[in-house]
């Protein structure tokens, strides 16, 4: 009689680079997870200082910059006890890169922290067609949420000891705002011509309009 070999193969898409990934500066810490059921979206705002001008028709609006923000969701569903203590595990990571850098009293040092988002060719940096492993290629921001919630109707695995409960599946949704390099050159020239990264935000759009 044979036993036969149950694999996972979302791992095969995962080694593939479907993956999402989060880096921290200040810790160097890396978490990555999978794309499972990923959802993805991103808010583009012109930022206009608003003023009321007395006996006028119109209000006085000066331009101010752009905020660019994503919101993702995706699930984590675990094939097993050892995915379930890792997807938990994982976002313990993500809860505590959260907080800001303190010193041994525990008194709050440093900056902000900045982190750098990896979504395939979705999140990515300006200058990379796509995010890969180097922090570079990705994308720099700072998370403005993080949320996890189980899903009890998807049930629980247990370690071996049968007491303590994993979730089969977590379900994941955070916000992220983008902060670009200012050192480089975000617009458009008197020409009418785009000054900017060519792979900014996701890729060359010239081959679509020619």
């Amino acid at each position: 009689m044979t036993t036969s070999t149950v694999f996972d193969y979302s791992d095969n898409l995962f080694n593939g680079g479907q993956k999402i990934t989060f880096y921290h500066e200040w810790s160097e810490k890396r978490v990555e997870f999978k794309a499972f059921d990923l959802s993805y979206s991103e808010s583009v705002t012109n930022d206009w200082e608003e003023v009321v001008l007395p006996r006028r028709i119109n209000r006085s609006y000066t331009w101010s910059g752009v905020i660019r923000s994503i919101q993702l969701g995706w699930n984590l569903p675990a094939f097993d006890i050892t995915e379930a203590k890792n997807n938990l595990a994982k976002c313990s990571s993500m809860v505590k890169m959260m907080y800001p850098m303190t010193d041994e009293t525990g008194q709050i040092t440093g900056g902000n922290p900045v982190w750098h988002l990896g979504i395939m060719n979705f999140a990515h940096h300006e200058d990379s067609e796509a995010a890969g492993d180097d922090p570079t290629t990705m994308l720099a921001g700072f998370p403005t949420n993080f949320n996890f919630n189980i899903v009890p109707s998807d049930g629980f695995l247990y370690d071996d000891k049968g007491v303590y409960p994993y979730p089969k599946n977590l379900q994941i949704t955070m916000g992220f705002t983008v902060i670009l390099d200012d050192s480089k050159n975000f617009g458009w020239s008197s020409k009418g011509d785009w000054s900017g990264p060519s792979h900014f935000p996701w890729a060359d759009d010239g081959a679509v309009f020619k």
